[in-house]
């Protein structure tokens, strides 16, 4: 397994797009042998259609000049049973979490048997263990002799389970290492060529009562963490409290989908849902301040490149997660709903978005935050519950508990 890492927009989804043949490259050549698979950061999927068509579209058994459905289900089932990637092939695509599309587009490339498995963010929306089974799966196939070529920002991931690493910055390779002879460390580095940005440090505050209902409360001038593995109500969870609070600050799971209209300007995706209220005068649209605004969220996250009249389709997904984070949190909101927030971005951006939601914790505003990734939620969270089976357990204080009781309880352990 070899790990491809770099800053957001340092070209690393480009290049795999040009080795896929998505996308043509401007000048060089490239050499393969054997045929290659792409599981895409931002999912290729039919959504309108099930499981097995998506696995077999192109490629569905036929009889009778007819859709063979008992063989495909079958199929799809042995194939995901032998991967460990198990999934009901009759579930519509468009009903399922972030993390089990993810295991179809994965069946999808590897019921093509491809020789070359090229993987962009796999474990972005992933559980601990969640992680853990995909590598063991990624292991076994690369055992079977398939070249694995892994894109993540998850820099723990590249240390524990790769052979080798790559990294590029501003469109070039700036590094080769033997992930073995090399730390965590000096890969940072590397990626951002010098210092990593600190987490801003919490402030002393004042909390008091912002949100309650049954089992959560959620205080201004705090950070309540929500953690647990995805599918057990967090999406219904979010959904019911950004309706009941309609002026929230919202980071939600999906960018793409939820978040921004790719076709539209920075400027006019940062004015996004505001438009009757902040960016209001009168009858008119007040695109001047929309772009005074875009501009502020350009220089204060660090996004790339920074016209705000760039269509907000060209940027890196963690550009535009960047650019959804400075969105929620432009005008000092009073409550901040937050959903995985620095998914898919990589260290050094993850830093300045946890600092931007630490500083406004600090200024008194209340955030929840919903986070399958631990370190984040130590990290952020000020009180800690999990969420399991539909249900939240207790808040602890983040001192009065550790990451193995937060795994425990994660499995159901009551």
């Amino acid at each position: 397994m070899h790990a491809l890492v770099g800053e957001n927009g340092a070209g690393k989804s480009t290049l795999a797009n040009v080795a896929f043949g998505g996308l043509h490259p401007d000048a060089g050549t490239i050499e393969r042998t054997g045929t290659i698979g792409l599981v895409h950061q931002h999912f290729e999927l039919a959504e309108r259609l099930r499981v097995w068509e998506n696995v077999l579209l192109g490629r569905e058994p036929c009889r009778f000049w007819t859709i063979d459905r008992e063989q495909a289900h079958a199929r799809v089932r042995e194939l995901a049973t032998r991967h460990g990637l198990e999934v009901d092939p009759d579930a519509a695509v468009e009903t399922l979490p972030v993390a089990v599309r993810q295991r179809v587009e994965l069946l999808r490339e590897l019921e093509r048997d491809p020789t070359v498995l090229l993987l962009d963010e796999p474990t972005a929306t992933l559980a601990p263990a969640e992680t853990e089974a995909l590598f063991t799966t990624l292991t076994q196939l690369a055992e079977r002799g398939i070249a694995i070529l892994i894109i993540t920002h998850k820099l723990a991931d590249v240390v524990r389970f790769t052979q080798r690493v790559t990294v590029m910055r501003a469109g070039r390779i700036v590094a080769r290492m033997e992930t073995a002879q090399t730390t965590l460390d000096e890969i940072a580095h590397a990626m951002v060529g010098g210092d990593l940005p600190q987490v801003a440090a919490r402030t002393a505050t004042t909390p008091a009562p912002y949100l309650s209902f049954q089992d959560l409360e959620v205080r201004s001038g705090e950070i309540v963490g929500i953690a647990g593995v995805e599918g057990n109500g967090q999406t219904a969870l979010f959904d019911a409290i950004a309706q009941i609070v309609p002026d929230a600050g919202i980071i939600p799971q999906d960018r793409q989908r939820e978040a921004l209209v790719l076709g539209w300007s920075i400027a006019d995706n940062v004015a996004l849902g505001r438009q009757r209220t902040r960016y209001r005068r009168g009858i008119v649209f007040d695109r001047k301040t929309a772009r005074s605004d875009a501009i502020s969220i350009i220089e204060r996250f660090d996004v790339r490149p920074r016209s705000v009249d760039a269509p907000i389709g060209t940027l890196s997904g963690g550009n535009q997660q960047k650019i959804v984070v400075g969105r929620a949190l432009e005008g000092r909101p009073r409550f901040v709903l937050a959903y995985q927030p620095t998914r898919g971005i990589d260290i050094g951006a993850a830093a300045i978005v946890q600092s931007r939601l630490i500083e406004a914790r600090n200024a008194g505003c209340a955030i929840l935050l919903i986070s399958f990734d631990l370190d984040e939620i130590f990290v952020l969270a000020d009180r800690i519950a999990v969420m399991y089976s539909g249900r939240l357990g207790p808040l602890f204080p983040r001192d009065s508990i550790d990451r193995a009781r937060i795994g425990a309880l994660m499995t159901g352990a009551t």
